[in-house]
């Protein structure tokens, strides 16, 4: 099972799930971005035991944190960020960017996990 926890950096904040953030000072020096922390179990399908895949994708974050250009999926135009939070369910930008980034995350991931031991 992979599980992971974002930590966007410079903060101490822990994002779990899908969803959103905006942080920063006025409106000049905020920002707001998607983020999608999927979590994958792969079962042996004769056992149905759980099959441990970290080592594995632990090379796809690690490239992904050292990335020095903002993935796209992940930016979010501050006038996009939801107001009031109840406003997310019906933004289309959020609902394509949340599943291009999910899919970005799963298609990442998936080789790693279908690779023969």
């Amino acid at each position: 099972m992979t599980k992971f926890r974002l930590h966007p950096q410079g903060t101490n904040l822990q994002l779990d799930g899908i969803g959103t953030y905006n942080q920063g000072l006025g409106s000049m020096l905020r920002h707001s971005h998607v983020f999608a922390n999927v979590e994958l179990t792969l079962l042996d399908g004769r056992s149905y035991a759980r099959m441990d895949r970290t080592l594995a994708t632990m090379g796809n974050r690690f490239s992904e944190s050292m990335r020095l250009t903002e993935n796209p999926f992940k930016h979010l135009d501050n006038s996009d960020f939801p107001d009031p939070p109840e406003a997310a369910a019906s933004s289309a930008t959020l609902r394509e960017k949340t599943r291009g980034l999910v899919a970005e995350e799963i298609d990442k991931a998936m080789p790693a996990y279908l690779k023969d031991e």
